[in-house]
């Protein structure tokens, strides 16, 4: 969990060692079509129009014994766009490696009070998973006293993740306090310490690949159930996949979000 702490810097090593490949012209305003293979430990790429950064983040990379990982988005249509990331780690198998996610950069900065709605869709699939896999799914949301803290940082107060699959006995921070049900679906509730922030995991009974859904449902959960104000501002919004070990392509066959 401690890839947070390298919120800021992420923003600040975009394109750093990444293979060369053609991206589009920005100043034209043209979407990427099929963005660089990212390798580096905090490689990032954003989208022309710069709603979303594709990070590859290998925070804990030094807990395996080897391994290595790259991303890549490969294509964006409209709102929706489509990625995926490759991995093999070896070693420290209770202990998360990396977070490659994409991060959408528009809509942040509002208190949970004045959003109306998060609606997502995340459809995706594993190829080329070893048998010894252990890893997660996962959106990640971000809440903050400060509103343009420019996301996970010292301020940060509360992690929110919505686990949509957990692989081989991978688990979130925290133990299981209960059962929440949101949107229809009853999900596995933990609540955890990281750091100085607190983190909530929604954990679904069963393997989502196809998730269609509003967000804004979860954190209406939390300030009514949990004690979370609503006057905490929503400053982060990742989506994408924690391995602890094992191999396997994460393969995003489309992802849309909007903070509305």
């Amino acid at each position: 969990m401690l890839r947070k702490s390298f919120g800021l810097l992420l923003l600040s090593l975009s394109l750093a060692s990444v293979l060369a490949v053609p991206v589009p012209d920005q100043e034209k305003g043209e979407l990427v079509k099929r963005g660089s293979v990212l390798t580096a430990q905090f490689a990032t790429e954003s989208e022309a129009n710069g709603r979303f950064i594709l990070e590859n983040n290998l925070w804990g990379q030094s807990a395996a014994t080897s391994g290595s990982q790259s991303s890549q988005v490969t294509a964006t249509n409209g709102n929706s766009i489509t990625w995926h990331t490759t991995y093999n780690w070896v070693g420290g198998p209770s202990q998360v490696k990396s977070y490659a996610n994409l991060d959408i950069r528009q809509g942040l900065g509002k208190r949970i009070s004045d959003i109306q709605s998060i609606p997502t869709a995340w459809s995706w699939s594993y190829s080329g998973a070893s048998s010894s896999l252990v890893a997660d799914v996962s959106y990640d949301l971000w809440l903050s006293t400060v509103a343009n803290s420019g996301g996970a940082s010292s301020s940060s107060t509360f992690e929110i993740m919505v686990w949509l699959s957990a692989r081989g006995g991978a688990g979130p921070a925290g133990s299981q306090i209960g059962t929440a049900n949101v949107n229809g679906v009853t999900w596995r509730l933990f609540k955890g310490q990281v750091s100085t922030w607190t983190v909530f995991s929604f954990v679904a009974p069963n393997e989502i690949t196809n998730f269609n859904s509003d967000l804004k449902g979860f954190l209406n959960f939390l300030t009514a159930n949990q004690g979370v104000s609503s006057s905490q501002f929503l400053v982060q919004a990742q989506a994408g996949t924690e391995p602890f070990v094992g191999s396997a392509t994460l393969n995003t066959n489309s992802y849309s979000i909007s903070i509305n």
